[in-house]
């Protein structure tokens, strides 16, 4: 066998084994579904919920929040002002006499080893009066039932429910971005089904008053810039369960990023922040980055070939994420989905190098 062979040899194998896992991904999809019903109890909830610079999304977020199906007596809404230099305060002000609930807090005390978003999630913590903290960001417009459909998850063991959020926009680039949510969310909600423990979704994640303060709270927590994450392990370690769910009660829109150069930034901050993910899921990340360069060599060596396999991966591909829409009752594009194998490609292979580069990744108007 010649070098070209051998080479050729190696992306097969490669892609084979990208193809079981998404397979695997798929079969995941089917089992353990979670269904919406009423929470039978409904305790004091708190919503934290971390603001820095959100002018232009605070409005509608605190808009969506106000109408969450809950007792308004048995609910609490700490907004927590990360020292935002823009707009934020005077459109939250208003809303504080026309909602009881929301309450607005300025922070200005850092706590233990908490930066960013993390210390003002600890800041509100510690006032909150809740039983449950209800984590969302400013950029979600939260499920009018987020908050009957994340509690009736809960038991004694569980510490952690998270649901999970797709991006929503009008653009072409938005609805790409979308799709590239749902097929992240549906990875994360597939492996938890069979048992594989992964991360929460910080902008749509709920854990028990007594998980967190168990953990030492962010503040005991060495510092993130994926702070879901480090929450995430750190219940974990003291022998939590964890949930995440996709029901039609329970996921959230959110807004998708405006430019490329702002998904890159993204993406590397999750990259910098997933470096102490488990071994194994660092392998199928290894195996899904590697795709597309093994695909591209076979299209100069065996086109034909090469056409087949990436058929076959937008068959595993289009099957999940339709698989994911279908059940949050959300509707697809075929056409999409097909732009989707092409953006997905330019977006791996370009944060392949832009992690690389020796730049620091902006985050809530912060370099890191």
């Amino acid at each position: 066998m010649s070098v070209t062979d051998y080479i050729i040899f190696a992306a097969l194998s490669l892609m084979v084994l990208h193809y079981l896992i998404q397979l695997l991904v798929w079969l995941g999809l089917t089992i353990n579904e979670y269904h919406d019903q009423p929470a039978v109890i409904q305790p004091k909830v708190s919503v934290l919920l971390a603001v820095r610079n959100e002018e232009d999304n605070i409005t509608e977020c605190l808009e969506a929040l106000s109408k969450l199906n809950y007792p308004s007596d048995k609910i609490e809404i700490l907004i927590g002002n990360d020292q935002s230099t823009d707009g934020t305060v005077g459109l939250v002000e208003p809303l504080l006499k026309k909602y009881p609930q929301f309450q607005l807090h300025h922070i200005t005390e850092q706590l233990g080893k908490a930066r960013g978003k993390a210390n003002v999630l600890a800041n509100l913590a510690h006032v909150a009066t809740g039983e449950y903290f209800f984590i969302t960001d400013a950029d979600i417009q939260v499920n009018p039932n987020w908050l009957q459909s994340m509690l009736v998850r809960f038991d004694e063991e569980t510490a952690i429910v998270s649901g999970i959020t797709i991006g929503k926009g009008n653009s072409f680039f938005e609805k790409l971005q979308a799709l590239d949510w749902t097929y992240f969310n549906a990875v994360l909600t597939a492996t938890t089904n069979m048992g594989i423990p992964c991360t929460a979704v910080g902008n749509n994640m709920v854990i028990s008053r007594k998980a967190y303060f168990a953990t030492g709270g962010y503040e005991a927590l060495d510092f993130s810039v994926t702070e879901d994450y480090k929450l995430y392990a750190a219940v974990r370690k003291l022998k939590w369960k964890t949930k995440n769910i996709a029901t039609i009660g329970s996921f959230h829109f959110t807004k998708t990023l405006p430019d490329f150069e702002s998904v890159l930034h993204q993406r590397k901050r999750w990259l910098t922040g997933g470096r102490e993910l488990p071994l194994y899921w660092w392998l199928m990340l290894f195996v899904f980055g590697l795709f597309y360069p093994a695909i591209l060599f076979l299209l100069f060596t065996q086109p034909a070939l090469a056409i087949k396999c990436w058929l076959l991966k937008f068959i595993f591909e289009a099957a999940i994420i339709n698989r994911q829409l279908l059940r949050l009752q959300q509707p697809t594009a075929f056409l999409l989905l097909i732009v989707h194998q092409f953006y997905s490609m330019t977006l791996s292979l370009c944060v392949a190098v832009f992690y690389y580069l020796p730049f620091k990744f902006a985050w809530k108007n912060r370099y890191y």
